[in-house]
């Protein structure tokens, strides 16, 4: 079975959230049964490297790293694929997002940081909410440096994959995202990738989208296209539904700007697994 899983990680493979156990011992199990069975299991995440390792140690089986939504790809723990930011431009587009449209908070993930971040006011307010909100995340915590000469010294000279913005919480925080993401897109869409989840607007380099990473990642596996499954529920999720739209599952609890764009819907990750197993059978009986 030379089947691939590729899923986004928050509010898929992490729904609901088992702060404890990371994955829930169900959609675990289906998993390791998967892989252990013939099958390839990769992570579409907008997460960096740090937490692709960690879902990698807790699964225990080989998985591809496909992270900050491609900019970086990771197969048997080598780098196949990365790609960064041009400095100068990257700090245009920042100061070009802080005048037109202040978002709340800036993160920016790179080789040096996993998360690295800088409030555009009230920076002591903003950067304490976050420490709480992080420390009731459990095992979902991961690194973040509120930092503010650290942030505007990698935006100059590290070698970032990408940046957010955030623009608060609640429903008015995710329309204005939503708003600016398509506002930036339509004006800096042939230089940058962007893409938005929620409260926050994902910005990557020009092509590094989950569907331009996936499609990278199953011609270097020699995988048909045929045969991948993709797994999300957010606006950074949209392209691969779109590009492997046949096998494309939405999580039920997404909206439906989101949800649209693909073929199923699903309660739980592990509800693929009926699907897989179907596939499986019809190719048994030919």
């Amino acid at each position: 079975m030379d089947k691939l899983i590729a899923t986004d990680l928050d509010g898929t493979l992490f729904y609901p959230k088992a702060r404890l156990r990371l994955i829930k011992p169900k959609a675990l199990r289906f998993i390791r049964r998967f892989i252990d069975s013939g099958g390839r299991f990769a992570i579409v995440s907008g997460r960096n490297e740090y937490f692709g390792k960690k879902v990698a140690k807790k699964i225990g089986r080989p998985i591809g790293i496909i992270g900050c939504n491609s900019a970086f790809i990771i197969q048997n723990n080598e780098r196949i694929k990365q790609d960064y930011f041009d400095n100068s431009r990257l700090a245009f587009l920042i100061n070009y997002i802080n005048e037109n449209y202040k978002p709340m908070i800036l993160c920016l993930m790179s080789e040096k940081y996993n998360m690295i971040s800088k409030s555009t006011k009230f920076s002591i307010w903003y950067a304490f909410c976050y420490m709480m909100y992080a420390f009731f995340q459990g095992v979902y915590r991961e690194p973040n440096k509120f930092d503010r000469e650290a942030y505007d010294e990698e935006v100059q000279y590290g070698k970032v994959f990408k940046i957010m913005a955030l623009f608060g919480a609640g429903k008015k925080a995710k329309l204005k995202a939503m708003e600016v993401n398509k506002k930036l897109r339509k004006k800096f869409g042939d230089e940058f990738e962007f893409s938005w989840s929620q409260e926050a607007i994902e910005i990557t380099p020009s092509l590094c989208s989950k569907a331009e990473g996936l499609k990278f990642y199953i011609d270097y596996l020699k995988i048909n296209r045929d045969d991948v499954y993709v797994v999300g529920d957010s606006g950074n999720d949209i392209s691969m539904f779109n590009d492997f739209y046949e096998n494309s599952f939405c999580m039920e609890h997404a909206s439906l700007s989101v949800s649209k764009y693909a073929n199923h819907i699903i309660k739980r990750f592990a509800d693929i697994e009926k699907y897989t197993m179907k596939e499986g059978q019809k190719e048994e009986n030919e």
